[in-house]
This record gives structure tokens, C-alpha cells and sequence, in this order.
């Protein structure tokens, strides 16, 4: 079981979201206070953008913040399903566009602030119980969650697509660990993950099984 596990309920999306972005504030603020830079994982998908609204005004130092995907679609740069162009469009804006944006699929040599480690991760969940771009059923799973390496590429045989994910390895350098989902399916699917099994049938329990890193659920209907 996750050291620490917290689960934290509110009634609307909008309030779990601020709740979160301030929690992000605090957690940023006070490690730039101790270093020169830090390094922030955030998802994709619709779950966080309420986040990244809130997020983006925050009073903090965004130059000397990374945002590193926790997955990306391996589709051509500029698509407009790449989480990139999705974290440009909601969270790289007000104060928050000074912030260094982390390429899962560059070609060039990564930045140091991929290799960790991360202030905080923020991860989703999806109804078949995946987070970041570890889905049930692809052939590449098991790989994925054992390399030692950052990131690794996975068939995913029901979305007929090819992701980039963050591995465990990689996601478990986090100081903090956030997961941010809503609605009622979502939060039974958390559950039966929570209740325990392997990690290959829900993927989500890596984050849930884990003892190294504390563990904060943040869920709305």
C-alpha cells in the first residue's frame, strides 16, 4: 500500500482543482527556495485542465519550472492530439508560458529535468484502471513497468496507437504523488485497484502499491 495514501473528495470539479493548484503552489514555491530549479509531471487528457487554468496564474517562478508529459501520442509534431499542444494551449499561458516544456519524443539530447528528481507527479486514471500511457492489454506492459529506463513506447492494441509513457522508474523519482480523476465509474474502477492484484490488470496500482513516495487522491463526481 502507498506510504501515506490520502483520498480527498469535494463536490465539485472546479474545487478539487483549486485545491490541487494550490497544493502545487506551495510545494514549487518552497523547493525553489532550496534549488535552482524544479520539475513538475502533469498528464494529459481532459482531467486536468480545470488544473492547469487555475494553475497557470499562480504567483510562482515559472522560468525555473519544467512540465514534463507524463505520456504522448506518437503522432507528428503540432497534431493537435499531442499532450503537448494541450499542455501549451491550457497551461503554458499567463504567468505560467515562462515555463520549460519537456519533449517526450525530441530528437535531440533530453534535458536534464527528465532524469529527475520530480517535485510532484500528477497523474490521471481512465476507466479500464490505465494511468499515463500504461493501458491494460497492450503487449509492451510488462516491459514498461520493469525497465530501469525513463520512458518507453507501447502498443496500445485497443486504441489502435503507438504512446510514449513514463515508466514507474521514472514516475517513482517524484517527491509527491497526485492522483486527480472524477466521476462515479472512475472512482469504483480506484477502488477495486485499491483493493489490491496485480498490477498488469489495473495499471494505476503501481502508484497504489508502492511504499516510497506519499500518495494523494483528489476526486469529484
Amino acid at each position: 500500500m502507498a506510504e501515506q495514501l490520502q483520498f480527498q473528495s469535494f463536490s465539485l470539479r472546479d474545487e478539487a482543482a483549486a485545491a490541487l493548484a494550490g497544493e502545487l503552489e506551495g510545494l514549487l514555491s518552497a523547493a525553489l527556495k532550496q534549488r535552482d530549479e524544479a520539475a513538475l509531471i502533469v498528464s494529459g487528457g481532459s482531467s486536468p485542465i480545470g488544473l492547469f487554468h487555475d494553475l497557470r496564474d499562480r504567483d510562482l517562478p515559472w522560468d525555473r519550472i519544467w512540465i514534463v508529459p507524463s505520456d504522448e501520442r506518437i503522432v507528428p509534431a503540432n497534431h493537435p492530439e499531442r499532450n503537448e499542444a494541450m499542455i501549451q494551449r491550457t497551461l503554458l499561458r499567463s504567468r505560467a508560458a515562462a515555463a520549460g516544456l519537456v519533449s517526450l519524443l525530441s530528437s535531440g539530447p533530453l534535458p536534464r529535468a527528465l532524469f529527475g528528481p520530480f517535485e510532484a507527479a500528477v497523474l490521471g486514471m481512465g476507466e479500464d484502471g490505465h494511468t499515463a500511457s500504461l493501458f491494460p492489454g497492450s503487449p509492451d506492459l510488462e516491459a514498461a513497468l520493469t525497465t530501469e529506463h525513463m520512458t518507453y513506447r507501447l502498443q496500445v492494441p485497443q486504441l489502435d496507437a503507438r504512446r510514449v509513457s513514463l515508466t514507474p522508474a521514472a514516475i517513482l523519482k517524484s517527491r509527491h504523488l497526485f492522483l486527480l480523476f472524477f466521476g462515479d465509474r472512475k472512482r469504483q474502477v480506484f477502488e477495486r485497484a485499491l483493493a489490491g492484484g496485480q498490477v498488469e490488470e489495473y495499471p494505476v496500482r503501481f502508484v497504489l502499491q508502492q511504499d516510497r513516495v506519499p500518495v494523494r487522491v483528489y476526486w469529484a463526481p
